[in-house]
């Protein structure tokens, strides 16, 4: 079963045909909670306890040698082909991966919408290994108490205690696995707390087959233990077929929306666990007449080994290559092979096997964590790599902020591309290595609410007790207009305050996130009118990146364009002025990879405005102020002037990685902005 999981998981890696391999994943987790729980109860039923160092320490010899050995590697080769600063990411992971924790930053940087410029780590599958590592050390030590407990009370530990402890975490689990899904899946997918279930599905199994005395039946795997009523065979082998029917039919189809995990995980880890079942009761006609074959049981030997090798070796490899075409992906894979035989013959399988390691506890827990910190030290070099790129001249202080950027341009902006061809600035605001930090007060300050939250937060800039309030109000999009409106603020004596969610358009209707309702945002929506209407302000600006919205069946654009032209007609109808900042382009997520290849030619690194302009929110909010009669301030000339779009405007980088513009060059667009807004006012409101 473990061949069926890994080879699930890198077909669906290297890009076959196979759209939900990464359920393989899932099944791991069922044969872990099976194997590690068969073998935690029998010990806690017949000592009385568990031995958690022992344990920890067979958990040590298995597994970390060869995940070490993988971070190293993978750490000495990402130094080598990641260009520029790409790299301390990779580090910070790497360094996550090797202390088994690296779930959880994958889980925060899931969450953190304005990190949407992250790229796929070479160790994001360490995932799932921190998962079963911290049920490996969770565990048991649950088992202990609840042996102390029932000590206390007089009693043995026995198979139903288990099961009942067993339950008060694995329901749980499942529920808050069900209720994330919905509403932050991204998060949901990494934390431990949704996963806990999976494994759960297998300790369950673990412990009812703990509870019943079999008799030994041969199959083609050996000796094993089975124990099913009479007649009960060849209903295993009916129960283990369809079980491997449904691993499969899962990892080939899930319903459009599906979550995971969440209720449609049930099919491949009953699916799973299913299979264990009719294993466990020795059906010779069950599933072991094709897993117990010969290849199948050579691959599932090697499943961990594999399962470590060939994810970085595919990242990596398209990091070096540029990407990885069907030939060149064959090729990593089989190098991922060999790889993973060569670490599981000379390194896995000795250190797994030592007798003399196996006697020693104390010294293999001290290895453990010896392990652990050449892993984590591995990572510090790319956590230090340095950047290309000097942020001032090298003579002098840095210009004023009046004379960078946007305010090198002419008025309307020059359409010749060869004003904007510039390949090697000498110095660039910020550096483009860094552009994802130059970000508004509002992101920097936590104003904006994450996905989850519905109250709305209120944050205040600009001048205070300011004669004139002005509300910005919107996405990180919207956000991103801040730094220039606060320029704007003393001379207007503006008093600023922002409502921000991540990811949620400000309109009436229904709001969707990754082709599914989002009601969070629909609460959130709700509730910044209602205060806006309790306290009116003097202007509402607002934007967004939303092309699309919920219509009750699926996400259209004409549902968006509907919701927005209602909202601001509300607003307007309300006496509130309205006044839409039209979304900028929607720039490539890896300009910082190109700039790092390219310092010394950024032309190179420039993207074409259609598809930049096409691609973001801008048409549905051009059709919703033509539809509503709202103005619109639209600053595309002044961001990308030309059919390509440069990456950098009179030594300031535009752009930053997840598609926003950075905060220094929005601050010199202040000028630009206050002029449109001055001819909105002096037109009075749109027909």
């Amino acid at each position: 079963m473990r061949a069926v999981a890994v080879l699930l998981v890198m077909a669906y890696h290297a890009g076959l045909p196979l759209p939900n391999g990464f359920l393989g994943v899932d099944v791991f987790f069922v044969i872990s909670g099976f194997l590690i729980t068969g073998l935690l109860v029998r010990e806690l039923v017949t000592t009385g306890t568990v031995d958690w160092a022992r344990f920890v320490g067979r958990r040590i010899r298995r597994l970390l040698p060869a995940a070490i050995l993988v971070l190293v590697v993978t750490a000495l080769v990402a130094w080598v082909v990641v260009p520029g600063l790409r790299r301390r990411e990779i580090g910070t992971d790497i360094a996550g991966a090797a202390l088994y924790v690296v779930n959880w930053v994958f889980a925060h940087r899931a969450v953190d919408y304005l990190a949407s410029d992250s790229i796929p780590s070479p160790v994001q599958h360490f995932w799932s290994l921190a998962v079963e590592e911290q049920f490996y050390v969770i565990w048991p030590l649950a088992l202990i108490a609840l042996a102390l407990v029932l000590r206390r009370l007089g009693r043995m530990p026995t198979t139903g205690a288990v099961g009942a402890l067993l339950a008060a975490i694995a329901l749980p689990s499942l529920g808050y696995a069900v209720w994330l899904g919905a509403v932050d899946p991204a998060r949901a997918y990494f934390v431990t707390t949704t996963r806990a279930w999976e494994l759960g599905v297998g300790a369950a199994l673990a412990v009812w087959c703990a509870g019943r005395q079999a008799p030994t039946r041969h199959t083609g795997l050996g000796s094993v233990a089975a124990g099913a009523p009479a007649g009960g065979g060849r209903v295993a082998a009916v129960v283990g077929w369809v079980g491997l029917a449904a691993v499969l039919a899962a990892a080939c189809w899930l319903p459009a929306g599906a979550v995971t995990p969440g209720p449609w995980t049930l099919a491949p880890t009953l699916g799973a666990a299913a299979v264990l079942y009719a294993g466990w009761a020795g059906a010779p006609s069950g599933p072991v007449r094709l897993l117990g074959t010969a290849p199948m049981v050579w691959v599932g030997g090697l499943s961990y080994s594999l399962y470590l090798w060939h994810w970085p070796a595919l990242v990596l490899g398209r990091w070096a290559f540029g990407g990885l075409g069907p030939v060149q992906r064959t090729g990593v894979v089989a190098l991922a092979v060999v790889l993973a035989w060569l670490s599981h013959r000379f390194l896995e399988s000795p250190i797994h096997h030592s007798r003399a390691l196996a006697a020693r506890t104390r010294p293999v827990l001290a290895l453990g964590l010896a392990l652990s910190l050449v892993g984590a030290l591995a990572a510090v070099p790319l956590t230090q790599a340095s950047s290309p790129f000097r942020t001032t001249p090298l003579a002098g202080p840095r210009p004023a902020i009046d004379t960078l950027g946007a305010a090198t341009l002419t008025s309307p902006p020059s359409t010749d591309p060869r004003t904007y061809a510039v390949d090697d600035w000498g110095w660039l605001t910020p550096d483009p290595q860094l552009a994802g930090q130059d970000r508004p007060k509002a992101d920097v300050d936590r104003c904006q609410v994450d996905r989850l939250a519905e109250e709305p937060v209120a944050c205040e800039f600009g001048v205070p007790g300011g004669t004139t309030t002005v509300a910005l109000v919107g996405d990180s999009k919207a956000m991103q207009w801040l730094p220039a409106l606060e320029r704007l603020a003393p001379q207007r004596g503006w008093r600023i305050v922002t409502y921000g969610k991540s990811a949620c358009a400000f309109a009436s209707g229904n709001a969707q996130s990754a082709g599914r309702p989002y009601p969070a945002c629909d609460e959130w929506n709700r509730r910044v009118l209602a205060r806006l209407r309790a306290a009116p302000p003097d202007l509402l600006l607002t934007s967004g990146y939303a092309s699309t919205a919920w219509d009750g069946s699926r996400a259209t654009s004409a549902a968006l364009v509907a919701g927005l032209s209602d909202r601001w007609s509300q607003l307007r109808g309300s006496g509130v002025p309205v006044v839409v900042l039209g979304d900028s382009p929607v720039s490539p997520n890896d300009l910082d990879v190109c700039a790092a290849r390219h310092p010394h030619q950024l032309s190179r690194c420039a993207f074409g405005r259609d598809a930049a302009v096409a691609g973001s929110g801008l048409p549905a909010q051009q059709r919703a102020a033509t539809a509503s009669g709202t103005p619109l301030i639209d600053l595309t000339p002044w961001i990308c002037p030309v059919e390509r779009c440069p990456v950098a405007i009179g030594n300031v980088a535009i752009h930053r990685a997840g598609d926003h513009l950075t905060a220094t060059y929005v601050r010199t667009l202040a000028p630009v902005l206050g002029a449109a807004l001055d001819r909105v006012a002096r037109s009075g409101p749109a027909s």
